[in-house]
């Protein structure tokens, strides 16, 4: 389908249109009038030519003889006369109104004997003119353009003959032509003007307004909404910008409430979402607790008995063989022995009172005292922790334990070499401390159950999946959170968050 013209082409038409018409019409009336006048005068000067030639002949005729030889003689003056004058022909009538001279310069016929009878008949000497001129031939010659003066001749107050005079007006139509001419230069040269000043405000004060107006509808309609209009130009297209302006900021405003609003909502969902994560946790680690300790106190008292028995067996034992054979499963039994405790110390964990605890200071510590058991050989710690953060309230060795642990795993995450990062700081009345490693990262699956109880990824004997679970109700019991970033490939970051102390602890 065709495009139809745009507006600007429309008014370039249109204005140039009206404007050459208007400039054209008014060209053409004056230069009808102007040549009206011209004719006007010419025709003027040549009746009183032609009344002084007529005037001149009546003087000569006193004394002359018959007037058939002043007729004669009138034509011989009128062969003599000058081409100045301006005559292409003429005839003479005698009183019967029979020719006595004639001669066509140019070869145009003598028009018909009416107006001589007219002059005959005339007791005044009154001039007749008739002129044979179409008018408004502007662009080309006519062919006819003469004026026929018809006069009698007298001869002492008598009438003697008519003089019938054609004059050419060649030279009016060639001045008409000339003043055409001029008229249409004008009209190209001044309606040229006109029409580019006009298409220069047109564009100036319309043209770039709408299309600066249209480029910022099109931004809005790609989604920005910040894009605004200059107010300039006429009192509409200015007050056309300032309702666009005053359109896209209230839309600005609206969506900003919006995705105010929606952020609350996504912010409500996730503290939904961590709470209830939070209570299956608490739920599932109070069942876990109960069945520990259940199982712990069950388990505890056959194995003490185990432990006892087997002491006294291996008094009686050989040293080769069978002491050796008890000794070893005096040593497993320990090892059942320390997850009974790990398991009674998760069911019933000690209730320690809270203190103002520097959380930098412990971090360091954490850090020198896993260095000082060579933990960390083959690890490089880069601490860089702001010395000054506020004091929290919790118990130290807690936050010791917390952070030891948290060192501990990213040791085991990261290769051989590898970087520990730990950083702290201040996020409004919340204290945050972070361990990063430069592992392999974790899966969302594994994310998701990272604090469960017995969760761990460690291979066997490697650890019991207990740590993080005591380091998540550890933080939890503080009034804080634990929270992890991980992708796979990319390491793991624990952050810890505590809330700040502000007059002390209770």
């Amino acid at each position: 389908m065709r495009r139809p013209a745009g507006l600007y082409a429309e008014i370039i038409v249109s204005v140039t249109f009206l404007v050459g018409a208007a400039l054209l019409l008014g060209g053409l009336l004056l230069l009808g009038r102007f040549e009206a006048q011209l004719l006007e005068a010419r025709v003027a000067a040549l009746s009183t030519q032609a009344g002084m030639l007529a005037a001149s002949f009546s003087h000569r005729a006193v004394g002359h003889g018959s007037d058939d030889i002043l007729l004669a003689e009138l034509n011989q003056h009128l062969v003599e006369l000058p081409e100045e004058t301006g005559i292409i022909s003429w005839k003479i009538f005698d009183r019967q109104l029979t020719v006595a001279g004639e001669r066509s310069l140019v070869g145009e016929p003598i028009l018909g004997p009416g107006d001589p009878a007219l002059a005959l008949g005339s007791s005044t000497g009154a001039l007749l003119v008739r002129l044979d001129y179409p008018g408004g031939t502007i662009f080309g010659l006519s062919g006819n353009d003469v004026v026929q003066m018809t006069l009698p001749i007298r001869r002492q107050q008598m009438t003697i003959g008519v003089l019938q005079l054609r004059y050419s007006l060649l030279d009016v139509r060639l001045r008409v032509l000339a003043g055409g001419r001029l008229v249409f230069l004008y009209v190209l040269l001044y309606g040229a003007v006109l029409v580019g000043l006009g298409v220069w405000l047109f564009s100036h004060n319309i043209v770039r307004p709408v299309r600066r107006l249209h480029q910022a509808t099109a931004g809005v309609a790609a989604g920005d909404l910040a894009a605004r209009v200059t107010v300039a130009g006429p009192r509409e297209i200015a007050d056309l910008a300032e309702a666009f302006n005053a359109m896209t900021a209230a839309l600005e405003q609206s969506r900003g409430a919006t995705e105010g609003y929606i952020a609350s909502l996504q912010q409500s969902n996730d503290e939904l979402r961590r709470t209830q994560e939070e209570l299956v946790r608490s739920e599932k680690m109070a069942s876990v607790g109960q069945l520990a300790a259940g199982m712990a106190h069950e388990i505890g008292n056959p194995l003490g008995a185990v432990v006892g028995y087997l002491e006294l067996l291996k008094a009686d034992l050989p040293e080769q063989g069978g002491r050796e054979l008890a000794e070893r499963s005096l040593v497993e039994l320990s090892r059942i022995d320390r997850l009974v405790r790990d398991l009674l110390d998760y069911a019933r964990p000690e209730q320690s009172p809270s203190e103002p605890v520097e959380p930098a200071a412990v971090m360091a510590e954490a850090v020198e005292l896993l260095q000082q058991q060579g933990a960390l050989e083959g690890c490089r710690c880069q601490l860089r922790i702001n010395a000054k953060l506020p004091v929290v309230c919790m118990s130290r060795h807690k936050l010791l334990q917390v952070l030891l642990n948290l060192l501990l795993n990213a040791r085991d995450a990261s290769p051989v070499a590898g970087e520990i990062f730990l950083t702290g700081g201040v996020d409004g009345n919340w204290v945050w401390l972070s361990v990063a490693d430069c592992g392999s990262g974790m899966t969302p699956t594994v994310r998701s159950r990272l604090f469960d109880p017995f969760f761990t990824t460690k291979a066997p004997g490697k650890g019991r999946g207990l740590g993080l679970s005591i380091c998540h109700r550890i933080i939890n019991e503080a009034g804080g959170r634990i929270e992890v970033e991980s992708q796979e490939g990319a390491g793991s970051r624990f952050f810890l968050w505590l809330p700040a102390a502000e007059e002390g602890c209770p």
